[in-house]
């Protein structure tokens, strides 16, 4: 996930996720996220690209069929599965072009398609904000965390990058005491411990294996929390698409000032397409990301924006050669499960039902989804420790 971006499933991302936290909120992800994210919550959520009131999303999504929800369930797969594709192209522009002219490419695309999608419908009512400032603010870390994560992205491999980046839902939780008041539970603390643990088992620091680039993306993840964040409290005064179009106007403004200082033509028609493809891809994957969440509800589709990490993985192998080593499958390992306990028990203390006080709704497909997704780490360990 370009940072974002994918973590608005989480996601949430994430790298590039646009999160938005539907009022109430049900769940907190690559992983990345998307968040985007009103909206729903992924690997933090990512929005719903729909100005339908809470409850009558919440009606909706009562009433899904198995058939609409198989649709969502595809329709995130789908989603996530590109962020990592767009990341390898910004992977491999970073070698010809800076770190600017990417994220340039990045963010006007984004506002680009997005007021096109949107203007139609809305006309200049999509840029009307009741809070201008904090929206200000929003873009900016939101800025920040992408330049971060684009910046790392020529020393560090996408699977180790798109891991990171996944503890955002982590710092989010560990945030909100102060940020938003809430409270958080000795499993939820638990879930933070492991998940910040699992980071840093992957960046290692103080050992030769040490990677300081690593410390970009923990700074990208940092800035993306705080997106995820701020998302939360403009929820309750501005649409979900002004949400989504704000997020790509200060990259678009600060960039559009630096690239012609900096930026070099394209040489031929294949750099030209990676440019098209970072807003191009990013766009569809948050619409992919918005249908999936209309058609099913959140608690079994967020947990399914960790498939960005075998994507991520999968490119990262085939283009670049890159394969995590057992140290990076298993802080991967610990940051899932964390994010899954963090989702689980954010999504059961959401339930109105209980029964001796205690809340009894349970998540299968989230239980199931994420002991698939430790399976597939446990092997990949298994085969870099072999």
């Amino acid at each position: 996930m370009i940072a974002d971006e994918s973590t608005e499933s989480n996601t949430f991302a994430v790298g590039w996720r646009t999160t938005f936290k539907s009022r109430p909120d049900p769940n907190s992800h690559p992983h990345f996220a998307h968040r985007s994210r009103g909206s729903a919550p992924p690997s933090d959520q990512r929005a719903r690209g729909t100005t339908l009131s809470a409850p009558t999303q919440q009606q909706s999504l009562a009433g899904s069929r198995p058939g609409t929800v198989l649709a969502g369930i595809g329709f995130m797969i789908a989603g996530v599965s590109l962020f990592p594709l767009m990341n390898t192209f910004a992977k491999q522009l970073t070698a010809d072009f800076p770190l600017w002219q990417i994220t340039w490419a990045r963010f006007v695309g984004h506002l680009l398609i997005t007021t096109a999608v949107f203007m139609p419908r809305r006309g200049l009512a999509l840029f009307k904000t009741a809070r201008p400032w904090r929206q200000g603010v929003r873009s900016t870390v939101f800025f920040a965390s992408n330049a971060c994560f684009i910046g790392a992205l020529p020393f560090v491999s996408l699977a180790t990058a798109s891991s990171i980046m996944f503890t955002a839902p982590v710092i989010v939780t560990a945030l909100s005491v102060w940020f938003l008041g809430e409270r958080v539970g000795a499993w939820r603390w638990s879930a933070v411990v492991i998940g910040l643990t699992g980071a840093v088992v992957i960046i290692q620091p103080g050992t030769e294996s040490f990677n300081i680039a690593t410390l970009l993306v923990v700074c990208a993840a940092f800035c993306y929390s705080i997106y995820q964040l701020l998302t939360r409290t403009l929820t309750e005064h501005d649409a979900a698409d002004t949400l989504i179009v704000y997020t790509a106007v200060v990259g678009s403004v600060v960039t559009c000032f630096i690239v012609p200082f900096v930026g070099r033509t394209p040489d031929d028609l294949g750099q030209i397409g990676s440019f098209l493809a970072l807003g191009t891809l990013g766009a569809f994957a948050h619409f992919l990301v918005i249908e999936a969440l209309k058609r099913a509800p959140a608690s079994v589709v967020a947990p399914l924006g960790y498939v960005e990490l075998i994507t991520a993985t999968a490119l990262g192998y085939v283009v670049f050669g890159d394969f995590p080593v057992a140290t990076t499958w298993f802080g991967a390992g610990l940051i899932v499960v964390s994010g899954l306990v963090i989702a689980y028990r954010q999504a059961r203390a959401s339930q109105p039902g209980k029964q001796d006080g205690r809340r009894v709704t349970y998540y299968l497909p989230e239980f199931l989804i994420g002991c698939g997704v430790l399976m597939v780490l446990a092997s990949a360990l298994w085969q870099a420790l072999s």
